[in-house]
């Protein structure tokens, strides 16, 4: 009787026009699970971490020191700070990740917003360590983030979750840069820091966290001139988290799986 009316009810919505519910396609279970599960994840990050602290010592000592390519002039007696990316870089969303992982349905703002707004993201390991080592040496920590946000107002979802996790934050509007309509790219908010603080190091997830990627190199062949044209900057001024769940390499790579194929190497 059961699959009768559920067949009746499958009829019923064909002829509607109403399209079936497509299946889940997992593309980025293993992504996610390896962030959320695997000793080799937390290890990664812990590493990053641990060697920007060493990092931060040497760049204290050193007053010509800047990771800011940005930072021009003479900033030798500026206030040291250190930049970081939020998203996946201090602040973990894998649940939000598992969820569209789970249900196989696609990234959308409205779900994002809604993740956001829930103010449950977590920490990556090894990040509030290091940023409270950072403040501990009177390194100010700066946000540079794309997430839409509103430092200014006390509510502010992204701005309370990293109060609730206890990361340096006050004054919030000086911390905290929100997305500024520059479609992602961060130049502009990096020059701005570098006008007032010496940039010691920086931490990201993406490429774009660390240099401008002009529209003619957001390819394969651009992007690999970029990494090795500044090759000398990782690990030393500039530490990147790992993050295979999304990023702007997919957008190199190609969004289908038939896109994806062409670039295996066998």
């Amino acid at each position: 009787m059961l699959r009768s009316v559920a067949f009746v009810a499958a009829i019923c919505s064909l002829l509607l026009g109403a399209a079936p519910r497509a299946e889940p396609t997992y593309v980025n279970l293993n992504a996610v699970l390896w962030m959320q599960t695997s000793v080799e994840y937390r290890a990664s990050a812990l590493e990053t971490y641990r060697s920007g602290k060493s990092a931060l010592v040497r760049a204290l000592k050193d007053t010509h020191w800047t990771a800011a390519l940005e930072q021009t002039g003479d900033f030798s007696k500026l206030p040291p700070a250190v930049i970081l990316d939020l998203d996946e870089t201090v602040l973990d969303n894998s649940p939000f990740e598992a969820r569209l992982a789970a249900s196989g349905r696609d990234y959308s703002d409205k779900a994002w917003d809604a993740w956001v707004n829930e103010r449950a993201a977590g920490l990556l390991p090894g990040a509030k360590d290091f940023l409270d080592f950072a403040t501990a040496k009177h390194v100010t920590p700066i946000y540079i983030t794309n997430r839409v946000c509103d430092p200014t107002k006390a509510d502010d979802p992204t701005a309370q979750v990293l109060r609730k996790l206890g990361l340096p934050l006050d004054p919030a509007p000086e911390h905290l840069l929100c997305d500024d309509g520059n479609k992602g790219d961060k130049t502009e908010r990096r020059r701005k820091c570098a006008a007032k603080l010496r940039i010691l190091l920086l931490f990201g997830d993406q490429l774009g966290d660390f240099l401008p990627i002009p529209p003619a190199s957001a390819n394969l062949g651009g992007r690999d001139k970029l990494f090795a044209a500044n090759e000398k900057m990782w690990g030393e001024r500039w530490f990147q988290l790992s993050n295979p769940t999304y990023g702007s390499w997919e957008a190199a790579v190609g969004f289908t799986v038939p896109e994806k194929l062409t670039h295996l190497r066998q």
